[in-house]
């Protein structure tokens, strides 16, 4: 369970757990419980049979069944809505799921990873999160600080990101000016890692010259 606002790179360590992984030359896929309309999540999560719905022409298999061996992530989970969660709950349980519509109990190895920003203690208590789910998926938690509390990191992953969008857009910025800097480490991130990769994604692009600046 990866937890931390947003930003922090919740879906970043995901993936490195998957890359250093035993799992690693297996599927890894990613799923927003946000994005998805509630009517298709559990249709895309576990598939579905021919006939399950009108418009079913044909069966689907689902995520959860294609990352067969691999890695699931489940980003938002604090979002997932409640009625499946406990679909969730079975799969982690039993290691097994059921296509909508199906009879067949199909067997699925995957290894789940939930993230979510949300507070799962205050979602318990009024109701929305399945405390059963919670203490399933909370046997290893990692907490991503925000980086307001990380600041040593702000201009290593600063430069990195220079460097980056240099690259990308053919540009001569290689580094950043010391009053860019100070200024950079002043302020709070409220958007965290994600806020500063676009902030200097935006310079990189709109500006020139070989240092970052305070004004740029």
């Amino acid at each position: 369970l990866l937890r931390g606002e947003s930003g922090t790179g919740k879906e970043l360590v995901a993936r490195a757990i998957y890359q250093h992984s035993l799992r690693h030359e297996k599927p890894f896929l990613v799923i927003n419980c946000v994005a998805i309309p509630e009517t298709l999540l559990e249709s895309e999560l576990f598939g579905y049979e021919k006939g399950a719905f009108t418009g079913a022409a044909t069966r689907k298999v689902g995520k959860i069944e294609q990352a067969h061996g691999g890695t699931v992530l489940l980003d938002e989970i604090g979002d997932m809505p409640f009625s499946i969660q406990a679909k969730i709950l079975r799969l982690l349980q039993e290691r097994s799921i059921e296509r909508l519509g199906g009879r067949q109990t199909i067997p699925v190895d995957v290894r789940i990873i939930a993230a979510t920003n949300r507070d799962l203690e205050a979602a318990l208590a009024e109701g929305r999160f399945r405390e059963d789910l919670y203490y399933r998926l909370k046997v290893v938690t990692l907490w991503l600080p925000a980086l307001r509390d990380r600041s040593n990191d702000v201009l290593l992953l600063a430069n990195h990101f220079v460097g980056e969008f240099a690259r990308k857009f053919q540009k001569g910025f290689t580094s950043i000016q010391p009053e860019a800097a100070q200024a950079m480490l002043a302020y709070g991130w409220p958007g965290n890692v994600r806020e500063l990769k676009n902030l200097i994604e935006r310079v990189v692009l709109l500006e020139e010259g070989e240092a970052i600046s305070l004004d740029d």
